[in-house]
Order: structure tokens, then sequence, then C-alpha cells
């Protein structure tokens, strides 16, 4: 008899996306009573974030050997972000303009929402780093973490060769035993996907596709166009690769980063996605992912395109070229100032808004309909990562390779 073909991996956790989709459109409501089962993986995920990259980036950044060559891949990155972020703020602002989400759209009683302050340069640059790295730990505040563990890292390339050897050590034993517990908790991934989408839908269902079903299906489009043809793009030019190849060994980031709408919790699954389904190079993919959930916000940058043109739509505002670019950069700046909170959209969105000139009242209309199209969002955000990872792993192998044949042969 013929053997039975074991599914895969990601065909397991893409049958749990599309039936938990199902079921919750079916049963409506009353499926959230599995919604505990989705929060425990997404737990589970979350806990494992900090001790991993407090390890990793350690591991990562000593590993180099070299400042240099630590400044001359965080410029890449820096640069890499910043350049994606403009062009997802731009493609969010075309997209509105040739959709026009707001034409139609009657303004409605809604809540107020309290006028915020935009945080100063100081204030943003001070956000990096805490007074208490124990308790940035518990507080999971990944900025403060992250500015510790690079110094760290930094500070061990100075210790002698076997005081490294011996902290480098315990630091890799410690991220080889946070991998093992991932493994474990990956074989449920698929349950876990059921559960979180099955509640989302369930809660949410057809009621989102009313009057701004218009301003939603905009957000879409261009996380797709941002998603297929940027990265896409970007991934071939930078690699030299099949991008197609690319999203299929990368489902584990997407599926998770879809049904979680959590950057925190896809980033374990996103570092292990690079060091065992992509090969990259670890000292960048270990480096690349978390800075990337902190300054590679780009479907933040697109949501912020779109609701320029909504606002300007409903009340009126004729908006010229030159403010359809200061709004583009405003949001570009935003997803570097977002606050790394629960709702942190709200207050950013609503400092966005003022500094456009445009009413803050939207900002309670958007938020009531932000979840639905968290889950895109979140998505682009992190396999933007992964797309950045993979191409300066590859610009870094590329300088490697013409190095090793300018040496001359003896």
């Amino acid at each position: 008899m013929a053997k039975v073909k074991k599914l895969g991996f990601t065909t397991k956790v893409l049958i749990g996306l599309v039936l938990g989709g199902v079921c919750g459109m079916v049963i409506g409501p009353q499926i959230s009573c599995i919604g505990f089962i989705g929060t425990i993986f997404l737990r589970l995920l979350r806990v494992s974030v900090v001790p991993l990259i407090f390890c990793n980036i350690i591991l990562a950044v000593a590993g180099m050997g070299d400042v240099k060559k630590l400044g001359r891949i965080g410029i890449k990155l820096i640069v890499i972000f910043m350049a994606t972020t403009f062009i997802a703020a731009t493609v969010g602002l075309v997209s509105a303009l040739v959709i026009n989400p707001g034409h139609g759209f009657v303004m409605t009683d809604i809540g107020e929402v309290a006028e915020q302050t935009a945080p100063t340069v100081s204030e943003t640059i001070l956000g990096f780093f805490g007074t208490n790295i124990i308790g940035s730990m518990a507080e999971g505040n990944m900025l403060h973490v992250i500015s510790f563990a690079i110094i760290s890292g930094i500070g061990i390339m100075f210790m002698k060769e076997e005081d490294q050897t011996k902290l480098l050590g315990g630091v890799g034993l410690i991220s080889r035993y946070i991998m093992s517990f991932l493994r474990l908790v990956m074989k449920f991934t698929p349950i876990g996907v059921f559960c979180l989408i099955a509640n989302t839908t369930g809660t949410y269902g057809a009621d989102v596709i009313g009057p701004l079903g218009k301003f939603i299906l905009t957000i879409y489009i261009g996380l797709a166009i941002h998603a297929f043809v940027v990265y896409g793009g970007l991934y071939a030019i930078g690699t030299r690769k099949n991008p197609f190849t690319f999203w299929k060994l990368i489902a584990p980031v997407w599926t998770t980063s879809f049904s979680t709408c959590s950057t925190a919790a896809t980033m374990p699954v996103s570092m292990r996605t690079c060091e065992e389904n992509l090969k990259l190079r670890k000292e960048v993919s270990d480096l690349t992912i978390p800075l990337g959930a902190n300054m590679n916000m780009d479907g933040n940058g697109l949501w912020y395109g779109v609701v320029a043109i909504f606002v300007a739509e409903v009340v009126g505002i004729d908006m010229s070229i030159s403010s359809m670019a200061v709004a583009i950069l405003t949001g570009v700046l935003m997803t570097l100032g977002s606050p790394g909170i629960p709702g942190g959209i709200v207050v950013s969105t609503t400092i966005f808004l003022q500094t456009m000139g445009m009413p803050i009242e939207f900002v309670a209309l958007l938020t009531g309909i932000f979840s639905i199209m968290d889950m895109g969002i979140t998505t682009v955000n992190c396999v933007g990562s992964v797309v950045v990872a993979a191409v300066v792993s590859a610009s870094e192998e590329k300088r490697e390779k013409k190095l090793q044949n300018a040496v001359p042969k003896m």
C-alpha cells in the first residue's frame, strides 16, 4: 500500500488559519470560549522573548569581534528600515488617492479623544535607555533590553579571551535552551492559530464591513502591494533569489504574526525561521529581528498615509503635493516615536492628526476597527524585518567573498 504523505508544518498552520476563520464566521461570538487556548499559546511565545533577544544580541554583537563591523551592519539596517518605511507611507497615501476611502462617508457621533503631546527628540532618545535592566526585563521594555544587550556585547569584545569564552559559553547555553523550549511550543502552532483566528473572526465577523469597509480595503490593498511588490522586489534584488520560494520558507512568520497580531510574540519565530529555514548569518538575523521590531514598522507607516487621505476627504480638505509630502514624512517619524504600549497606535495617530492640523476626533472612530487591520499591519512589520535580515546577510556574504578573492594567493 502507498504511504500517506504526512502534512508539513506550514500546511498544518494554513489549515488551522483557514478553519479558524471559517468556524469564527459560522459560529460567531460564541466561539470566544476557546480564545483562552490561543492566549496561552501567545503567552508561551511571549515569555521567551526577553531572554532569547537578550542572549542572542549579546552573542551576535560579541561574535562580530569588531566594532567597525557592528557599525557597518547597523548603518545598513537603519538605511533600509527608513527607506522601506518611507515607501510604505507613500504606498498607503497613493492607494488612498486611487480608492478614495473617504468619499461618501458621513461623519457620525463619535467619542472624544484627549489631545496628546508628541515626544521631544531628547525624550525619544532617552526612551532607548533604562535605569534598571531587571525592571526593564520584567516590564518587557524591549528598547531597554536591546540597548543594554548591544552595549554588553561591545563590552565583552574588550574582555580577556578566557573570560569571553566562559561568559559567551553560558549565554549560548541559555540561548540554546530557549530555542529548545520554542521548538516544543511551535508544535502547537496550528492549534494556537486556529483558536486565535476563530476568536477574532467570531468577535468581529462581517460587522466591520460597513461604512468603513472601503477604508479597511484600502489598508489591505496597500499592505499587499508593499509586501509582494516592494518586499518581493527588494528580496529578489538584494539576494538574487526567488521571492516566491522565500514566502513559502517564511510561512511560520506570516501565519504567526497574522494570527497573534503581536510583533513580540513573532520575534522568536522569526529568529528561528531565519536560522533554520533561510540559513542566514546568525549575527545579522539576531540583530535585525529585535531592532526591526522597534524600528521597522512599515505597516504603521502605510496606515498613516491612508489615514491622512481618508480624513482629508471626509472633512473636505484639498491636500496639495507639499502637504502630502509632509504627511508621508510625519508618518515615517511617527513610526519611530510610537509608544511601545498596547494601543500605542491610538496615541500616535492622535499626534499625527494634530501635526497635520486635522480633527483628532477621527481617532475614536478608527480605533474601533483597528483590530481587524492590525493582523495585516503586524504581518507586514514582521515580514519586513525578515526581508531586511536576508538582504543584509546576503550583502555581508558578498563582501566577505570579495575580500577573500582580493587576498593574493601564495
